[in-house]
């Protein structure tokens, strides 16, 4: 195994598996459906490719693709969003005889597709909310009535194939009978996909990330958000590896070995305030703070490519703790939206005392900038002045 393609590359994730599979002496090659991107500024890419968007042309690229597998003698394909690891899956065999570096069908279809997810994990005893599948719009308003407000509705797949087109769908929330209907008249996704109705679990979040090798978890890593973008949730900007919660660990354990799982997975639940961790879902791919579990010490691409070597890797539970990874232009963005008038920490001098201190804070790495490998954070400095101006 010598030349790898690492799918997505305008993603962080697919930064970090980049450098990664560059030190471990792969020729990595870079593609996305853009010319220049964060990893094909690396000094690890040895070229970028493009290929058509997969969200709109779902056949054109994976024609293009498979073409660029041949041409390049690539040997390892890396997608790294949900996008194209569904379709890299549904098609494993046009690229063969290119290794997958990601799940693997049946096991991806059983824990990807929440209908599947839900009965399975119940069936091994693991903590769900009371759920309901439900198909179209009448079903979805029935089972509902059967919920005290708020109700969680869930489509049955984060992307399907409708027409010529991958389209996206989202978890919604329904705090009354008025909110339940506008969302069932609105989801175009009730046309061709199955959906879920499930009881509301009051809490936070919260997430396993592991690696499968067909038969049990052999490496696992977790983290908490200390800031994010914008600040009153949404993507990490800041955070901190933490030791993983024994009862999560489990529960996502049981469920991979279930489904003989190979490859990354990122198991999340939902903290109740009794501290039960309910299942909420499972995506098949690397996450977003993947280098953050490489700075603590699980570097996840180059242990997945052992697995591919045939390799046998020793389950391991051991990984720094308190390492701090910051997505540095993220947390511009959160402060600036914080000194506009949305501050979360308390006040706008509270924010900025924050912002500055991470400057000095020894055990924080910056995640895109780095002196080892400058040009992937001058790119993307470029990229979001000008936006700015």
């Amino acid at each position: 195994m010598k030349r790898a393609l690492v799918l997505d590359a305008n993603q962080r994730s697919a930064l970090a598996a980049t450098r990664s599979l560059g030190l471990e002496g792969l020729q990595v090659f870079t593609a996305d459906c853009e010319a220049r991107t964060l990893s094909g500024a690396s000094k690890f890419s040895s070229g970028s490719l493009q290929y058509p968007n997969p969200a709109t042309s779902p056949a054109a690229f994976l024609s293009d693709l498979e073409q660029q597998v041949r041409a390049q003698r690539i040997d390892l394909l890396m997608p790294m969003t949900d996008l194209t690891t569904m379709l890299v899956v549904e098609h494993a065999e046009r690229f063969a005889p290119a290794q997958l570096a990601c799940a693997r069908s049946p096991g991806y279809e059983q824990l990807s597709v929440k209908s599947a997810l839900i009965a399975r994990a119940a069936g091994l005893g693991l903590a769900v909310p009371r759920s309901e599948v439900v198909q179209g719009r009448d079903e979805l308003l029935r089972a509902a009535s059967a919920h005290a407000f708020p109700v969680v509705v869930k489509p049955s797949r984060s992307k399907y194939l409708a027409g010529d087109a991958i389209h996206s769908t989202q978890v919604q929330i329904a705090h009354s009978r008025a909110e339940l209907e506008t969302i069932a008249r609105q989801a175009a996704w009730l046309d061709h996909i199955p959906g879920v109705v499930q009881q509301f679990i009051p809490g936070f979040g919260a997430g396993i990330f592991a690696l499968g090798d067909g038969n049990d978890v052999v490496a696992w890593f977790a983290h908490r958000r200390i800031r994010e973008k914008p600040p009153a949730g949404g993507v990490s900007v800041l955070c901190e590896s933490v030791a993983p919660d024994v009862a999560m660990l489990e529960a996502a354990r049981r469920l991979l070995r279930s489904a003989a799982w190979f490859g990354p997975a990122m198991v999340e639940f939902r903290v109740a305030a009794d501290g039960t961790p309910y299942l909420m879902e499972v995506n098949g791919r690397f996450w977003g703070s993947l280098q953050l579990a490489i700075d603590s010490g699980v570097d996840f691409p180059a242990l997945l490519i052992k697995l591919l070597r045939g390799e046998h890797i020793t389950p391991r539970a051991d990984y720094r703790t308190g390492r701090r990874l910051r997505w540095l232009l993220g947390d511009f963005d959160n402060l600036l939206t914080q000194l506009r008038g949305h501050p979360v920490s308390g006040s706008r001098w509270c924010a900025l005392r924050d912002f500055a201190g991470s400057f000095f804070d020894g055990a924080t790495r910056q995640e895109v900038l780095r002196w080892s490998d400058p040009r992937p954070g001058l790119r993307e400095s470029a990229r979001w002045l000008r936006a700015l101006v």
